[in-house]
């Protein structure tokens, strides 16, 4: 987790090659602020790698349930119990709005916490209650926990970092999620399900009290009335070094600014063109990244190879395929501003339908040749494919939707509708999870990877066709964009400032009630290269 910080932090200063290790970073006063600012993002993304975890424990430990089951269960409780935190983290979702704007971001992360250590507790002990009800109650938990994890956890890693580098930042938060995937794969590859869990009740302990060390953000403290405390806060933030005054006064500016223009949203303003055209644009392009079967890859990585009846040993393959998911993840959050979003959409969409592909014609071969012949001849295949399918998705898809989706939206609707959009990304999720092995069933292996193949091939004439490039336009520009509608004159001034503004924080939703994430595009004044924000 410290290796995945360092090298994004080393990215989100320009790379330079007189940036100290952690170990200097501890002892150089000077380099204080960076220190904190790290701290802070590592700590915050903990909930991340947690997500991680849920995502990843079905892979090994439902098989491994499966080996050693010693009470009732069937095969649609298998699925359920699969699909089942994709079920209640939409609730979730919306519930953590609530603790995160009155409790604040701080005490609505570390009881986000408590979701997963119980879930995760009462999933281990389905082993001497021995009764399905559990696993359901612990997986209904850990979903809940999963929900609230995208608003508390990357709020306040944003809140908390710096704006010059609060994107970058902000990219650990997708690369510790494939870590907690990838560390799902690796334990559960040696230990039962139920020991599984048991180490998953672990971990979040520590990141609660580690949490308990850190401070509340300085924007909620100001938006609250406390500026004494958000001073103090920010400081603690920055080092005691540091002078805070400016960044304390454009925080109150932008606090201010940003109260004055709340006002009630009429159902007529939705359906205005620079509303509705980016809705249906962002709609599209979230059904298309869950119909690759990303999650039912993630879920059931370990079911696949054995189906597969791949010449490597199934955990081992899954424990490679994690890996490189967890590469290119990290990569991706390079690339995302460097490329721009239409051409990392569509190279990530290509290879993906290519690798789907692939493997559809693996399972073809398979059901003509028959296991054995197929396995002798073409075992290689599937985890060729699996590797290449989550490299690419992990290059593009995995995360320029959502940045997208805070870009295209008009700000005064943004939290609005990137919540209805976020939402229908989830149920589309649960969809696919708890379908998946149906399809398998009654279409066949190769029809299924077909299907999602077809799929991701659409997708790239909708992201060619319909998606403009969002990369280096304004929030003002997007929406001349798409309500076609000519630029108006404005001062210079005011112009630079547009160019200069670079927002990656969450912004509230209902009347300050937290929402998604909000992006204006332009570069800030003193990077080469504009913030880069990367969410699974």
């Amino acid at each position: 987790m410290a290796t995945i910080a360092y090298v994004a932090f080393r990215y989100a200063t320009t790379l330079d090659p007189s940036f100290p290790p952690p170990s200097v970073l501890l002892l150089c006063p000077q380099k204080d602020k960076k220190k904190k600012m790290l701290m802070a993002a590592v700590v915050g993304s903990w909930g991340y790698f947690c997500m991680g975890t849920v995502r990843g424990w079905g892979s090994p430990g439902l098989p491994s349930l499966n080996r050693t089951l010693d009470f009732e269960m069937d095969a649609d409780d298998f699925k359920w119990i699969s699909a089942m935190p994709m079920c209640s983290s939409f609730f979730g979702a919306l519930v953590i709005s609530i603790p995160m704007q009155y409790c604040g971001r701080k005490k609505a992360l570390m009881g986000h916490y408590l979701l997963y250590i119980f879930g995760s507790l009462i999933l281990g002990l389905t082993c001497f209650g021995k009764h399905k009800a559990m696993l359901y109650v612990g997986r209904l938990l850990q979903g809940f926990g999963v929900g609230c994890t995208t608003p508390a956890c990357q709020i306040y890693v944003s809140e908390c970092s710096s704006p010059n580098v609060r994107g970058r930042l902000g990219s650990i938060t997708a690369s510790s999620l494939a870590l907690g995937i990838w560390v799902a794969y690796i334990i559960g590859a040696f230990v039962q399900w139920n020991n599984l869990a048991f180490i998953f009740t672990v971990l979040p302990v520590i990141f609660l009290f580690w949490t308990c060390l850190m401070p509340e953000t300085p924007i909620w403290l100001l938006t609250h009335g406390r500026e004494d405390e958000a001073r103090r806060a920010l400081q603690q933030l920055r080092g005691k070094n540091t002078d805070v005054d400016a960044e304390m006064r454009r925080m109150k500016e932008h606090h201010e600014k940003t109260a004055s223009s709340h006002g009630s949203i009429r159902l007529g303003d939705l359906m205005r063109g620079p509303v509705m055209k980016p809705f249906g644009i962002s709609m599209g392009i979230m059904f298309f990244q869950q119909a690759t079967g990303i999650n039912a890859m993630i879920f059931y990585t370990v079911s696949i190879f054995q189906v597969a009846g791949s010449s490597i040993e199934s955990r081992y393959a899954t424990i490679i395929v994690g890996g490189v998911q967890l590469v290119f993840t990290i990569a991706s959050g390079f690339l995302v501003d460097r490329y721009g979003r239409r051409i990392l959409l569509l190279s990530s969409a290509a290879i993906t339908s290519i690798s789907l592909t692939s493997m559809g014609t693996f399972f073809y071969f398979q059901r003509i040749w028959g296991a054995d012949t197929a396995t002798e001849h073409l075992g290689w295949l599937p985890l060729v494919s699996l590797i290449v399918f989550f490299a690419a998705y992990s290059g593009g898809m995995s995360n320029v939707p959502f940045i997208i989706m805070g870009e295209m939206f008009p700000s005064q609707y943004r939290t609005m509708l990137g919540t209805i959009t976020s939402s229908f990304n989830l149920i589309v999720t649960l969809v696919v999870v708890r379908f998946f092995p149906d399809m398998l069933i009654h279409l066949g292996n190769d029809v299924t990877f077909f299907i999602f193949a077809g799929c991701t091939l659409s997708s790239i004439a909708f992201v060619y066709f319909l998606l403009p490039e969002t990369k280096g336009r304004t929030l003002e520009e997007m929406e001349e964009l798409f309500s076609n509608v000519k630029k108006n004159d404005k001062p210079a001034e005011d112009e630079q400032a547009a160019l200069a503004t670079v927002s990656t924080q969450l912004t509230t939703i209902f009347d300050n009630q937290c929402g998604l994430v909000d992006h204006t595009i332009g570069p800030p004044a003193n990077e080469g290269d504009g913030d880069r924000v990367a969410v699974f």
